[in-house]
């Protein structure tokens, strides 16, 4: 109701105006239009701050490693040592799964650009070269 007394005169539309727009809104193609918007942005944000939050894992990880070895051998802790490393080996198989699937974010952005515009001249290697996804 403060739409339409904001966005109309005299604060008030014809019944068959509204359900008009109200149908609109409540279309297919509006909510698939905000999904996919949502969904590209959304998921691509998340998967690049996971990335990004792995890759400063491993450098506080290789900082740790480093410091823990040049420490004199009588002072070092080896089981930490060991830890460590078997924690920066972790992380960098996920930080390649996670890489791995750029190719696969590619392909969702290309189907639904595809979808949305009905540009069939657009491929996955389009989008994967692109700058963004790396």
């Amino acid at each position: 109701m403060e739409y339409i007394k904001r966005e109309y005169p005299y604060g008030q539309i014809k019944e068959r105006v509204f359900f008009r727009r109200k149908r609109k809104l409540n279309s297919e193609e509006t909510a698939m239009s905000w999904l996919s918007e949502f969904g590209r942005v959304g998921f691509v944000q998340l998967h690049k701050k996971i990335t990004n939050d792995i890759r400063v894992q491993i450098d506080d990880s290789l900082h740790r490693l480093y410091e823990e070895k040049q420490k004199p051998a009588k002072e070092r802790d080896d089981h930490l040592i060991l830890k460590i490393k078997k924690h920066i080996n972790e992380s960098s198989d996920l930080l390649a799964n996670l890489a791995a699937g750029s190719p696969v974010i590619a392909g969702l952005k290309a189907k639904i650009d595809k979808y949305q515009n009905g540009d069939s001249a657009r491929t996955v290697e389009d989008y994967y070269n692109k700058d963004y996804w790396h």
